[in-house]
């Protein structure tokens, strides 16, 4: 058989595929539930954009599937999945998933955004936070479902409290209701909740004390960061990076 340079050529693109399923993306984990403005699950929010440019950026090829938080935790634990999107660094997800890390601690300025988490109450009601303890707080402070960052905060201080609903606005209807004396939440989605509903703006009010402040990653699966360390270092890195451009602060101005 004589062996041509087209017939080389051919055999060459003939091997693209095998090649390009070795660089497969790197599959992202979203919350089923909108984090206004950061995540949505029927568009982009500031974190997706954020991860987008910077996966463009980077040259790493990435997907976003959109689940119950509940479940993304549970599938980048198994690490089927390889990330999830805004994670905060806390001992729960420290035990299963990797975090940007300088000097050992978070490298904040790898973050994908930094909040606030604020406390309500019924507006004329007696319970508080001070910025150190709460006061008049006889049930569990409602919190959304799965959020460690959260959790974690309250278990330290030795707070029961209930996350056993996965809608954030249901919260406000519970905390209406008397199942609650305090909710905690992110700022930003919070006050979008509250703007949409005028029967929770009439009832409920936030207290002036943020309960913390947290910043918020792309956290990675241990099981797939070993695998792909500098694909990810990589990623973090143009987070960073990209999160300080003109071009992201554009993209994302009008999002709310």
């Amino acid at each position: 058989m004589k062996i041509t340079a087209s017939f080389i050529a051919s055999a060459a693109l003939s091997l693209l595929p095998l090649a390009a399923s070795a660089q497969e993306a790197m599959t992202l984990c979203v919350e089923d539930q909108p984090a206004s403005p950061y995540t949505f699950p029927t568009r982009d929010g500031t974190m997706q954009v954020l991860v987008k440019m910077a996966a463009k950026q980077a040259d790493v090829a990435v997907a976003m599937r959109v689940q119950p938080w509940k479940r993304c935790i549970e599938e980048v634990r198994a690490g089927t999945m390889g990330g999830m999107l805004n994670a905060g660094y806390t001992p729960f997800h420290a035990e299963y998933a990797v975090f940007p890390m300088q000097g050992g601690k978070p490298n904040t300025a790898q973050s994908l955004a930094k909040m606030d988490i604020m406390a309500f109450r019924v507006k004329g009601g007696k319970a508080d936070w001070d910025g150190s303890k709460f006061s008049h707080v006889s049930k569990p402070v409602l919190i959304p479902s799965g959020f460690a960052t959260i959790s974690d905060q309250l278990k330290s201080m030795n707070v029961p409290f209930d996350d056993n609903t996965k809608e954030p606005a249901r919260n406000f209807y519970k905390l209406i209701a008397g199942q609650g004396d305090i909710l905690l939440g992110f700022d930003g989605e919070m006050q979008a909740l509250v703007a949409g509903r005028k029967e929770v703006q009439d009832k409920v009010e936030m207290l002036p004390t943020k309960f913390m402040t947290a910043d918020f990653y792309l956290a990675v699966s241990k099981v797939y960061y070993s695998a792909n360390k500098d694909k990810v270092d990589a990623l973090w890195s143009a987070i960073g990076k990209v999160r300080k451009s003109k071009e992201y602060q554009d993209a994302i101005k009008d999002i709310r």
